[in-house]
């Protein structure tokens, strides 16, 4: 009976770090879990459609790994540059939507694939642990293309690049200002979110497991992935974006903005736009309204 028993649970051992490396995969491959095929979208789409001129193609290194992206330089440039980060598991090509509200403030922009998204080299995504690095050196090369001092600089992310906007913004880089728009509170929380949502309550069992794995696997610790506690160090005017609909990214969101010490800060939570037949979809008139505000309050472009 006791060999049974020591059986079943050696059975289950395995089992359980069988199922945490095939959860490890999805943490460090997010790609994976995104039913999306961006490169196609794009073929049907042209940058004219966003009043955007053809960008150059630009390539830029961080320590062996290479990035690649777009570099939209304005005529008419102001003194500002803004660099969008794309969501999870997504590509530059989500934040075509998203550009014209910057290009229209006057701003050259700078579009880059995340290390392990769309063209960029890489293997694993560590959250922002790395990718705010390889921000740093975005900074540094678009303000070279560009002829834009550092701290005339912003960053906008979406959730993966929010997240990676406010790690950034410790205070260790030099930049001009942070928008966030729905940025998690920490890995370790949106993990265990994620799994619940897309695999059961069961995914609990092995979640810390497959986060540790992460770990070992990306060569990074879960516990420094957090912006909730990198909002505590941030000085530049910050806003923070979320959808009123969603309570996760609403508390998420709140949760920062609280922790944030400048009074340099906004948050606005938007209304998510009704869904449409375009297979990038535009942001609202609300919500370009609430960039244009912060940007007029802090005179970031001038």
């Amino acid at each position: 009976m006791k060999k049974l028993i020591g059986s079943l649970v050696l059975i289950f051992a395995l089992f359980l770090l069988v199922a945490a490396y095939f959860l490890s995969n999805s943490i460090l491959s997010p790609t994976s879990l995104i039913p999306i095929d961006e490169r196609e979208i794009f073929s049907k789409t042209r940058f004219s459609e966003f009043a955007l001129p053809e960008p150059e193609a630009i390539r830029f290194q961080n320590g062996t790994l290479r990035l690649r992206g777009w570099y939209f330089k304005h005529s008419k440039k102001q003194n500002c540059g803004m660099i969008l980060l794309h969501g999870q598991g997504r590509s530059k090509t989500q934040m075509l939507s998203y550009a014209p509200i910057f290009w229209k403030l006057g701003c050259s922009l700078f579009l880059y694939d995340a290390r392990a998204h769309g063209e960029s080299d890489g293997t694993n995504t560590t959250y922002g642990f790395y990718e705010k690095m390889d921000l740093e050196r975005a900074v540094e090369y678009f303000s070279e293309i560009d002829n834009t001092p550092e701290d005339r600089i912003g960053i906008f992310g979406l959730d993966f690049g929010g997240a990676t906007a406010l790690q950034f913004a410790d205070g260790q880089f030099e930049y001009g200002f942070v928008i966030a728009d729905s940025s998690y509170r920490d890995m370790r929380s949106w993990v265990e979110e994620t799994f619940v949502d897309r695999f059961t309550d069961a995914s609990r069992i092995v979640t810390p497991l497959s986060l540790s794995i992460s770990e070992l696997r990306g060569d990074f610790l879960v516990k420094d992935v957090s912006p909730t506690n990198t909002a505590k160090l941030i000085t530049q005017p910050v806003l923070i974006l979320a959808p009123s609909e969603n309570e996760t990214k609403k508390t998420d969101s709140e949760m920062i903005f609280t922790n944030i010490k400048t009074k340099s800060k906004q948050i606005v939570l938007y209304a998510m736009p009704k869904e449409d037949s375009k297979p990038l979809q535009s942001p609202s008139n609300e919500y370009e309204t609430s960039i244009t505000n912060f940007f007029k309050e802090f005179r970031l472009n001038k």
